[in-house]
């Protein structure tokens, strides 16, 4: 990991990213760039253009230097961790994509609650919208969660999709903190019949079996989930087992596929409590 895009909008639950991302760039000797995203405001009278031109002006200029004295602030306290900063114009989730692209960036880390305060709203316009759009990982903090260390990071998926492209951000966190990975297959007990359950367990087992020894540095626990909601079954498996992360895929699909059929991913990013990693497939 060389370079993590951290976006702000100077709120608090944007610095919680912030002091995720200082932690998880220490350890992993990688680079923060600080993005800020800003919109011109525009006019139709030609009398006003100037003064609307004057005020554009002074809004990045202000804008870029609350990002330099965050810099300032930073680096005070964290002399050894490299920061830029960025400032975009433009709509927030197309200038994140572009900067993460400009940037070369190998992970996202953004809060999901900003200055607005509306959740369910913002989240759905800017890191859902991100992890549903973006070719690298994207790692969703929420506001109540506070860096406590990776001991245990869940792993959960419907299907046994782990390929090097998908495990390696997860094994890459994991070493940071010689965390456990907990290896989760969801079985739906209302729409999987007995063949499910049967294949599920199978994968399941053949996980068990490569894992450790494919990973010899990396401790695995692999489990299979059974319940009638995933958010639900996967909640109380984050509270009974002390998760600090979870970690999930996501897929490419369709317009009718997104109109019809909710990511799971985001879905879970709306009420997650612990930070949730979305890896696109």
């Amino acid at each position: 990991m060389k370079k993590i895009l951290v976006p702000t909008d100077f709120s608090e639950n944007a610095t919680n990213a912030i002091d995720y991302a200082i932690v998880v760039a220490a350890k992993s000797n990688a680079e923060i760039v600080l993005l800020n995203v800003f919109t011109n405001v525009d006019t139709t009278f030609s009398s006003r253009k100037k003064l609307v031109n004057d005020y554009n002006k002074s809004l990045a200029e202000n804008l870029m230097e609350q990002l330099k004295e965050l810099q300032q602030r930073i680096a005070a306290n964290n002399a050894t961790v490299k920061l830029t900063t960025k400032l975009y114009k433009g709509e927030v989730q197309d200038s994140i994509l572009q900067c993460a692209s400009d940037e070369n960036a190998d992970l996202i880390i953004m809060g999901t609650q900003g200055a607005s305060g509306l959740k369910k709203i913002l989240i759905g316009s800017t890191t859902a919208g991100i992890i549903g759009n973006t070719t690298i990982p994207v790692l969703a903090i929420p506001q109540e969660a506070k860096w406590k260390g990776l001991e245990n990071i869940l792993f959960a998926t419907r299907q046994l999709e782990a390929n090097d492209k998908i495990l390696t951000p997860v094994l890459k966190l994991a070493q940071l903190d010689a965390a456990l990975i907990h290896v989760a297959v969801f079985t739906d007990s209302d729409d999987n019949d007995a063949g499910d359950y049967m294949e599920h367990g199978r994968l399941i087992n053949a996980y068990r079996q490569t894992l450790p020894v494919r990973y010899k540095d990396i401790k695995f626990k692999t489990v299979q989930l059974e319940g009638e909601e995933f958010d639900y079954t996967i909640e109380q498996y984050i509270s009974d087992n002390k998760i600090n992360m979870m970690i999930m895929t996501t897929h490419k699909r369709s317009f009718w596929e997104s109109l019809f059929n909710s990511c799971m991913t985001k879905e879970m990013s709306y009420h997650i409590k612990i930070p949730l990693l979305a890896i696109p497939v």
